[in-house]
């Protein structure tokens, strides 16, 4: 026997830390994410892609007029009061009004493409709601911030720039004059 003492083999094996389960669990997950990102099964087509393409070249010049109509009116930091910006606003909302019904009568060619089109009108009636709503509050002197109806946890007004941007139609994002 001799007399040094016996080397202990401390190196049993690579112990897993919480940290490294974590790490582990979280590349796991992100090349997950990128096979199914990229994998074939996946659908390709984004939902609010229209079929009809036409549609894009017959809305476009219509919101191009009524975002130039809002753009002549004087902008909202220019009011001296609440009222004063009331006032333009409602001249405003009369061309959003305008721009809507204008929308309503151009229909895409096929039915696949009739279900975005009138969720994107809704959101526009919503939307022009919202805006004759702030006037209300504006003409009766309270200076308080505009909204618009949120849908999980988004503004619907996302929705409809998302949904012109998709399909080529960048007049068609929301007047940004409120």
């Amino acid at each position: 026997m001799s007399d040094t003492p016996r080397e202990l083999d401390t190196d049993a094996g690579h112990r897993w830390t919480p940290t490294g389960i974590a790490l582990l669990v979280a590349v796991v997950a992100i090349i997950a994410m990128w096979v199914y990102i990229l994998g074939p099964w996946r659908n390709r087509e984004v939902p609010t892609t229209l079929e009809d393409l036409t549609y894009a070249e017959r809305v476009e010049p219509v919101c191009a007029a009524a975002q130039a109509r809002i753009e002549d009116l004087p902008p909202a930091a220019t009011a001296a009061s609440p009222q004063e910006r009331a006032e333009v606003l409602d001249e405003a909302n009369g061309i959003v009004a305008g721009l809507v019904a204008d929308l309503h009568e151009i229909d895409p060619v096929g039915a696949a493409d009739r279900q975005y089109v009138d969720q994107w009108m809704a959101d526009w009636e919503s939307y022009l709601q919202s805006r004759r709503d702030y006037a209300s509050v504006l003409a009766s002197g309270r200076d308080e911030r505009f909204t618009v109806q949120a849908e999980n946890g988004h503004p619907i007004t996302q929705r409809m720039d998302g949904f012109a941007d998709l399909n080529d139609m960048p007049s068609c994002f929301v007047p940004l004059d409120v």
